[in-house]
C-alpha cells in the first residue's frame, strides 16, 4: 500500500510539473511581452548566433526568456534560417512571430524612426540623414495630391497649402525596401495612420462626450498636432490635460494662444517667438486669430491622437511648463500669473 501511495504521489507531482511546464512554455512562446504596440528596430549582423540574437531580443524586452528562445530555435531548427539584415519588430509580437520575421531579412533594407510631433519638413531631414532619399524627394512624394484618391481620410487640398497632408504622415519606425523608393515610405506612413485612426476611432469621434463636441478627423489631428508640440511626453496625463485646455477655450470662444502654431508659421521649432513675432498676422498665430489653425502643425503620434479623442473633463483654461519641466494647469488668470511668478517658465 505504501509503495502504491508513493507511486501515485510521484505521478501526481510529475503531472503537476508537466502542467506547469506546458503553461510556462506556452506563455513564453505564444504570449507577446505587451498587449500594446511599440515598434522596435532590430538588426542581425552576419555571423550572429541564435543565442546572441536571443540575448539581444531579451535586452530589448521583446522576449521574456532566452532559455525558451534557445529551446524553440533548436526544436524547430529555425536558428540556421535567420537572415542578417534590419527588421522592425513589435512588443505585441509573440516569440513565434518574431522568429518567423527573423527568417525574412534583407541586407539592403533600412530602418527609419520618426519622432512624434515632427512637422513634415523635420521628417524630411530625418529621411535625408538616413540616406533613404533627399529631403526634397521626400517632400515632393508626401505632397502629391494623388494620395487623396487612395486615402479617404486625407483632407481636401486648399489652394496654396505648403504641406497639404501635414499631420497624416504617421510617426513610427519603418522598414524601408529601397526598391519601393520614397513613395513606399510615404505609403507606409499613410497606411499606419489608417491603422491607428481606425473605423472604430472615427465612429467614436463622431459622438460628443462631456469633455468634447462631436469631431472630425481633421480637427482631432489639428488638436493632437498641437498637443505633441506642447505637452510633456514624459507625463502620461499631460497630453489629455493640454487637449482639455484647448476644448475648454474653444467652448468659450477664447483664443488658444499656442506659441507652437506661430513657430510653425515661422518654420522653426525653437526658440520661443519674440515679442515682435507675436504680432505676426498669420492664421497660425493663435494668440490673435480665434479658433483652430488652418491645419495640423506636426504629425502627431497615437498617444496625442487618443488624448484628444478621449480627453479628461476639466475646467482648465491655462497651462505652462516651469523651469523643472513640470506642467502646471490652472482654471483662471490669477492662479496662472501667481504660479508663473512662483515657478518660472521653461524659457525664462
Amino acid at each position: 500500500m505504501k509503495r502504491l501511495l508513493v507511486v501515485l504521489l510521484g505521478l501526481a507531482i510529475l503531472g503537476f510539473g508537466t502542467s506547469r511546464g506546458i503553461d510556462w512554455w506556452n506563455f513564453n512562446v505564444n504570449t507577446p511581452v505587451s498587449s500594446s504596440s511599440k515598434s522596435v528596430p532590430f538588426h542581425v549582423d552576419p555571423g550572429e548566433t541564435p543565442t546572441q540574437i536571443g540575448q539581444d531580443l531579451y535586452t530589448l524586452a521583446l522576449i521574456r526568456s532566452t532559455i525558451a528562445f534557445d529551446m524553440y530555435t533548436r526544436i524547430t531548427n529555425s536558428g540556421p534560417k535567420f537572415q542578417a539584415g534590419s527588421f522592425v519588430l513589435n512588443t505585441n509580437m509573440s516569440m513565434v512571430q518574431i522568429i518567423d520575421a527573423l527568417q525574412h531579412g534583407k541586407t539592403d533594407q533600412k530602418v527609419i524612426t520618426f519622432p512624434e510631433g515632427f512637422p513634415l519638413r523635420e521628417q524630411a531631414k530625418v529621411v535625408e540623414t538616413k540616406k533613404i532619399a533627399t529631403a526634397d524627394e521626400y517632400l515632393t512624394a508626401a505632397k502629391d495630391p494623388a494620395w487623396a484618391t487612395t486615402y479617404k481620410f486625407l483632407p481636401p487640398i486648399t489652394a496654396g497649402a505648403e504641406a497639404p497632408f501635414e499631420g497624416y504622415l504617421f510617426p513610427d519606425t519603418y522598414l524601408i525596401d529601397p526598391a519601393a523608393g520614397v513613395r513606399g515610405l510615404v505609403r507606409a506612413q499613410l497606411d499606419q495612420f489608417g491603422v491607428v485612426f481606425s473605423s472604430d476611432v472615427r465612429a467614436q469621434i463622431a459622438q460628443a462626450t462631456p469633455a468634447r463636441p462631436a469631431e472630425t478627423i481633421q480637427n482631432i489631428v489639428i488638436l493632437a498636432s498641437m498637443v505633441d508640440r506642447e505637452a510633456n511626453a514624459k507625463t502620461s496625463t499631460d497630453r489629455g490635460n493640454v487637449c482639455s485646455v484647448y476644448y475648454n477655450r474653444l467652448k468659450v470662444n477664447m483664443t488658444l494662444g499656442v506659441d507652437a502654431t506661430l513657430l510653425y508659421a515661422l518654420k522653426r521649432l525653437t526658440p520661443e517667438p519674440t515679442a515682435a513675432e507675436l504680432q505676426l498676422n498669420s492664421p497660425y498665430n493663435t494668440r490673435t486669430h480665434a479658433g483652430l489653425p488652418p491645419g495640423p502643425i506636426s504629425n502627431p503620434g497615437k498617444a496625442a491622437i487618443m488624448a484628444c479623442v478621449n480627453p479628461p473633463q476639466t475646467q482648465y483654461l491655462f497651462y505652462f511648463t516651469d523651469r523643472a519641466g513640470v506642467t502646471h494647469f490652472e482654471t483662471n488668470q490669477a492662479d496662472f500669473d501667481r504660479d508663473i511668478a512662483k515657478y518660472g517658465t521653461s524659457g525664462s
